[in-house]
């Protein structure tokens, strides 16, 4: 449990904390390896505090007000995936229903996710994730180019990391049951894009005129990335024996760039290929979960969090001609919208095998794709389907140590 602020110790750690949470707001190229001797000296100066997180609770991507207990580790490793067969919701057949720029494994995913999270001392942990995910985008016939080959799948990596300060906490006799907290918890965001590459051969100017090539020509969506900042605020409080509430609201801002280009040897087509897209949001986060003990080794999660993108600022670098292209090269894809929102949905069901070793079943949904999670996924590629229902299923395994 929180020690009080009066104690000088206590309060150096506290401002250690604050610091270098200031200095992950502060760069965009802000690392952990630049503070982590100032992390030595909070584990240095910390108390001997053995509060814990509540019997049973499954920390990994389910937000809450608790931190792990002093130099405890928590590791965390999931596959994920949807497919013609993981769709129970029908999710990926609603997403090729709603275009026709899409067609057979479209919507599918396949992904990896593994998780770190370690208690620096009893009320200050950090945490590290990492997201690998493929979504297969197999496109359908697009009358104004002669496609000859074309990647079939956006390759993107997301990472977190930051620190939660558990800075209150009552009601707390041991870890048996769950107890009253509240943290402050700051996150650093980066999700990167590999290119998406085609090769084509004829392109059509307008109705009637086209341009032949007798060596194939390479164009590429390119440049998708983003990274940002969060602050939530969160609050966790017990609602009888076996069941936690957690509320939380928070902050963000992200920076998101794409673009398209090519290899064009004729100037004026090269020309029209080339843009380039910035998109500077800001987000409001709201959410809550629950916690059900179903049994003491059977926890169930389910959670809920809203995003509200409060401002959408969009600077875009076009080449006006009279190049028509491809429509899922178009700068009408990229969001020009002031405000707009997701829905997100989790939930989990862990089975505890040894009091070290856990197994759960996860799923997650969003009603508007990953609008506000992947923020440069508002590209001239993806932005023309983004705004439809999308989730995964996963399988994940946990440790503590």
């Amino acid at each position: 449990m929180p020690l009080s602020l009066s104690s000088p110790i206590n309060a150096f750690t506290v401002s250690v904390a604050i610091n270098f949470m200031i200095n992950i707001l502060r760069s965009r190229k802000s690392r952990l390896a630049l503070t982590f001797p100032s992390l030595l000296i909070a584990v240095g100066a910390s108390g001997t505090l053995q509060a814990d997180t509540p019997l049973g609770w499954m920390n990994s991507d389910h937000l809450s007000a608790y931190t792990p207990g002093a130099m405890k580790l928590e590791l965390t490793g999931s596959v994920l995936a949807v497919n013609d067969t993981i769709d129970f919701l029908d999710i990926r057949d609603d997403l090729l229903a709603g275009t026709r720029q899409l067609q057979g494994d479209s919507g599918d995913l396949d992904g990896e996710r593994a998780e770190i999270q370690f208690g620096i001392t009893s009320y200050l942990s950090a945490f590290y994730r990492r997201q690998q995910q493929a979504l297969s985008l197999d496109l359908g016939e697009v009358k104004s180019i002669n496609l000859l080959a074309i990647d079939d799948a956006l390759e993107t990596t997301s990472t977190a990391y930051g620190l939660k300060w558990n800075f209150y906490e009552s009601g707390y006799f041991d870890n048996a049951r769950s107890w009253y907290a509240a943290s402050l918890e700051i996150t650093r965001t980066e999700n990167n894009t590999d290119n998406f590459e085609g090769t084509l051969d004829r392109i059509t100017l307008n109705g009637d005129t086209s341009v032949v090539f007798t060596k194939p020509q390479t164009f590429r969506v390119d440049n998708m990335e983003d990274e940002g900042w969060q602050a939530r605020l969160l609050y966790s409080f017990p609602m009888g024996n076996a069941l936690t509430t957690s509320v939380w609201a928070g902050y963000a801002e992200t920076e998101a760039t794409s673009g398209t280009d090519s290899d064009m040897t004729a100037a004026f087509l090269a020309a029209a290929f080339r843009q380039k897209f910035t998109v500077e949001d800001q987000q409001a986060l709201i959410g809550a979960g629950l916690n059900w003990q179903v049994t003491p080794r059977m926890p169930l999660q389910l959670s809920y969090e809203y995003i509200r993108i409060t401002n959408s600022d969009v600077t875009a670098v076009v080449n006006p001609s009279n190049v028509l292209l491809p429509s899922f090269l178009q700068a009408n894809n990229v969001s020009t919208i002031d405000v707009s929102a997701n829905h997100t949905l989790r939930g989990s069901l862990t089975f505890w095998v040894t009091p070290k070793f856990n197994v759960s079943l996860t799923g997650k949904l969003f009603s508007n794709q990953f609008r506000g999670v992947i923020p440069h996924f508002d590209n001239p590629l993806s932005g023309s389907f983004s705004e439809k229902p999308y989730g995964y299923a996963g399988i994940q395994i946990g440790l503590q140590i």
